[in-house]
């Protein structure tokens, strides 16, 4: 049976099995292909046009706190709707338009409006695409053959906007043309991305905020978002400052490159076993398996102080997100409201890129300028350490529940 379906007329290319696979999985490839040209050097870039360590961290944690509104807003939206693809266009159109803007505004000042507006179009993009994509098909734990290709997305422009870097001749400034190459081939895309047909009930769903907010406040729902806010601390410590720790320990902007691009190698094959994974551990133990991974990245950065040695251990990275990101996507879908999926799943990734990475990357900032990053990434490891011992204690407590429940 296929996984998807898909309205007349389309091409007839577009209509087949083959067709409507893989315009999802390039999907995913252009968007986080384009993401990856500026979103890992964008601190480099900060720094390149002498901006200080905290506004450095006050920057990158816009995003962080504007996807809090920003996706939940257009989730909703989109479930009260129905127009996912439109809510795309408009989101990638504004990308688009302000990635033109983004390499001329020079000054702290300039660029706080750049980077809020940047956030607002930028954050709903990917919870808006998961529910589409979670939506037709078949069997959801197939979702990770399919965020696969923007992991391979990731890994290739990563690859390729640290040559371009280095030897293009215009410096950094090219991962804003990068990313708006990218979006455009996206915005093209959109009109061919499959899309569910309407189910019978559909029209007797309710939706509405209040219907969300008695779902996401049960235990379930708020132990998931503890520990999503916990592990965000420490993903945001590296996603933001590892390029900077390979550059002052000497690094190239080639090693930065190459050594993201390989941990998309653990992240690729994680994804792409991702639904035997979740069959055999089930997504909450998915979550504790990623913090174990985290911890283990976490240390060995802060050992580390030879950069050629970082790409080495950095296939823990990839692994860790995609554990994370397939066992909590797998969670909220299970949990989720009906006719309220994306903006669970925009609630989902906003408490974790909101609350997580947005106060992890102030806190980094932070402990950057005064320490330096070998004590922060002993300080995450250590504070990701704790996270673990509480979602295994949340566990064992929400199996001694449900047992007690049965009985």
């Amino acid at each position: 049976m296929d996984d998807t379906s898909v309205p007349n007329p389309k091409p007839r290319f577009f209509r087949s099995n083959r067709g409507r696979k893989l315009v999802l999985w390039l999907s995913y490839f252009f968007f986080w292909g384009g993401a990856a040209a500026i979103l890992p050097y964008i601190a480099v870039y900060f720094e390149s046009i002498n901006l200080t360590g905290r506004q450095i961290g006050q920057l990158t944690s816009i995003p962080f706190f504007v996807v809090m509104v920003s996706s939940v807003a257009f989730g909703f939206i989109a479930d009260l709707s129905k127009r996912n693809k439109l809510l795309l266009r408009l989101c990638t159109a504004g990308l688009i338009i302000i990635l033109f803007i983004y390499p001329n505004a020079s000054s702290f000042r300039a660029l706080v409006p750049v980077v809020l507006l940047y956030s607002i179009f930028h954050t709903p993009t990917n919870p808006i695409l998961d529910e589409t994509t979670l939506s037709v098909l078949d069997n959801p734990e197939n979702y990770g053959k399919y965020r696969v290709g923007g992991s391979i997305g990731w890994g290739l422009m990563v690859l390729l906007s640290g040559f371009l870097i280095g030897n293009l001749g215009i410096g950094i400034r090219v991962i804003f043309y990068l990313n708006i190459l990218y979006m455009v081939v996206f915005f093209f895309l959109i009109s061919v991305i499959p899309t569910a047909e309407p189910r019978p009930d559909q029209a007797r769903e309710e939706v509405s905020l209040k219907k969300l907010a008695q779902a996401v406040s049960r235990p379930g729902f708020l132990f998931l978002f503890l520990l999503i806010v916990i592990w965000g601390l420490g993903e945001a410590t590296i996603s933001n400052y590892l390029f900077l720790h390979i550059k002052h320990l000497g690094g190239s902007s080639v090693l930065m490159g190459t050594a993201l691009a390989i941990s998309l190698v653990g992240e690729v094959l994680t994804f792409s076993l991702a639904s035997k994974i979740q069959a055999k551990l089930g997504p909450f133990r998915m979550i504790l398996l990623a913090f174990v991974v985290l911890i283990a990245w976490l240390g060995m950065l802060s050992q580390v102080k030879n950069p050629n040695a970082i790409p080495l251990f950095q296939i823990f990275g990839g692994a860790g997100f995609a554990l994370m990101h397939s066992g909590s996507v797998a969670y909220v879908n299970k949990r989720a409201p009906k006719g309220l999926g994306t903006t669970a799943q925009a609630l989902r990734g906003g408490i974790y890129a909101g609350l997580g990475n947005g106060v992890g990357t102030l806190i980094g900032g932070a402990l950057y300028e005064f320490y330096g990053t070998l004590p922060l990434f002993r300080t995450m490891a250590l504070i990701e350490l704790a996270g673990l011992a509480a979602g295994i204690l949340i566990f064992v407590w929400d199996r001694r529940r449900r047992s007690a429940v049965k009985q």
